[in-house]
């Protein structure tokens, strides 16, 4: 009886070592299978009735041809100076803390709010887009997820630090 009473004991436990371990691999709800995000294009672009509240960052990459991506962007920076590149190279490497970044959001489209309320208009205009896929593969897509402030505010302090890196690397 004692030794029945031992191998039913072993084998609920075992049942609850897998339960356990199904249930800690579970994925989260709203993420599929946590695959890598392809993404060839990132935009971020603000319109403002204040010049030091304009920018623009656009970053083009083929992660198939390492040295092929392209960023471009236009703010101004604490001082009131205009920072400003064109097509600079970037590298996968460059554009690691950008990568994962757009890997933590929500990527997929996400509707509008309709509303019937008036609101008044500053004249300031934004876009924010990610390109999904990649040139090698022509399945390419926007996506405009929205962002939170606290999402916009790391997205630019990302980009700025990709600035001073790349800015110093072209002597600029």
């Amino acid at each position: 009886m004692h030794s029945k009473l031992w191998k039913i004991t072993k084998m609920l436990l075992v049942v609850l070592v897998l339960l356990t371990a199904n249930i800690g691999c579970a994925p989260v709800q709203g993420e599929d299978n946590m695959a890598h995000v392809e993404w060839s294009a990132f935009y971020m672009n603000q319109n403002h009735q204040y010049r030091t509240l304009c920018y623009r960052f656009e970053v083009n990459y083929d992660p198939f041809k390492e040295g092929q991506g392209t960023f471009s962007c236009f703010f101004v920076d604490k001082k009131g100076g205009n920072c400003l590149l064109s097509s600079a190279k970037v590298t996968s490497e460059d554009l690691a803390e950008l990568d994962a970044f757009i890997q933590k959001l929500p990527l997929t489209e996400q509707k509008q709010k309709q509303t019937d309320m008036l609101f008044a208009h500053d004249a300031t205009t934004t876009e924010f887009y990610i390109t999904l896929g990649s040139y090698k593969n022509k399945n390419r897509r926007k996506v405009k997820p929205q962002l939170s402030s606290m999402q916009q505010d790391e997205a630019m302090d990302i980009l700025k630090r990709l600035y001073v890196k790349v800015s110093k690397r072209e002597g600029k």
